[in-house]
């Protein structure tokens, strides 16, 4: 009997060479496995998940800076009002006031000092 080159290759065997092969020793016996103990990574993963109720939602509040603005804005009429009343004497003083109110209202009064002093929440 003469041997074939598809019979030769590694990849076919022949009949007669399989039936002289030892059978594969069987595994050895284990429980079954309960399938609280096979955790699949995928499935341990969709156990956790936990998707969010809702949103978070920030908000700028600016009402601190525009109460503080509305403030100093009242200040400044005020004073801009017991100037055009006031004694030569006092004249003086109510001026340095209203004059220091107003650079600190030229200073706040603007987005930029507004941003610095939001609040978010």
């Amino acid at each position: 009997m003469s041997v074939s080159a598809i019979q030769n290759s590694s990849v076919y065997q022949a009949p007669e060479a399989q039936k002289a092969q030892p059978a594969p020793a069987a595994p050895p016996a284990e429980e079954a496995p309960v399938k609280g103990d096979r955790i699949v990574p995928e499935e341990r993963a969709f156990d956790r998940y936990e998707p969010e109720d809702k949103a978070e939602v920030t908000v700028c509040d600016t009402g601190r800076v525009d109460k503080e603005l509305e403030n100093l804005r009242k200040k400044q009429e005020d004073l801009t009002q017991q100037l055009r009343t006031a004694a030569p004497e006092q004249a003086e003083d109510l001026q340095r006031q209203l004059d220091q109110v107003s650079r600190e209202l030229s200073q706040k009064d603007n987005d930029a000092y507004r941003r610095q002093h939001a609040v978010f929440s």
